[in-house]
C-alpha cells in the first residue's frame, strides 16, 4: 500500500509539474517605415505585474523569452512614438497539453506620434498570441489584427 500510494503522488507531482512546463521565445525587429528602430524598451508583464524590462538591440532585434503557463502583456515603447503592446496567451485550456520551446517570429511596426499627442490607453494590444494545440505551436488571431489595424490607423488621422 505504502508503495501505491508513493506512486499515486510521484504521478500527481508529474502530470502537475508537467501540465505547462517550457517556453515561448518571441523575436523579431522593431521598424519604422521599413527602417530599424533601436533604444526600444520592451515591457514584460504577467498577470499585470512588471516581470522585467529590456531595450532591443543597435541592430533593431529583439528577443523576450516567457515561460508556459500564463498571461503577458509585452510592450514596446521609445519616445516620439506611440507604444504598441502584444497579448500573449501562453497556456492552453484544461483539454490541451503543452509542453516544449515554442518560438515566433513577430516583427513590430512603430509609429511617429504627430503633434497631438495620442491617448494610447484607449488603444488595444496589436496582436494576441495564442496556442492552438502542441503541434501547430502558437498562431494570432488574424480577424483581431486587421481590427486593431484600423484602430491604429483611425488615431493617427
Amino acid at each position: 500500500m505504502k508503495h501505491i500510494i508513493s506512486l499515486f503522488f510521484l504521478l500527481a507531482y508529474l502530470s502537475g509539474s508537467a501540465q505547462q512546463p517550457g517556453s515561448l521565445t518571441i523575436h523579431g525587429i522593431v521598424v519604422y517605415k521599413k527602417s530599424k528602430l533601436n533604444d526600444v524598451r520592451i515591457e514584460v508583464f504577467k498577470d499585470n505585474e512588471l516581470q522585467h524590462e529590456v531595450e532591443n538591440l543597435s541592430n533593431g532585434s529583439f528577443k523576450v523569452t516567457l515561460q508556459l503557463g500564463s498571461v503577458y502583456n509585452v510592450s514596446f515603447f521609445k519616445n516620439g512614438f506611440i507604444e504598441k503592446s502584444i497579448a500573449v496567451v501562453a497556456k492552453a485550456d484544461s483539454s490541451i497539453s503543452i509542453s516544449g520551446r515554442f518560438f515566433y517570429q513577430l516583427d513590430i511596426e512603430l509609429f511617429k506620434e504627430e503633434d497631438e499627442v495620442v491617448d494610447e490607453t484607449v488603444l488595444p494590444p496589436a496582436a494576441k498570441l495564442y496556442i492552438n494545440e502542441q503541434l501547430t505551436g502558437f498562431t494570432y488571431d488574424k480577424k483581431y489584427v486587421k481590427w486593431v489595424a484600423k484602430k491604429y490607423k483611425e488615431e493617427r488621422e
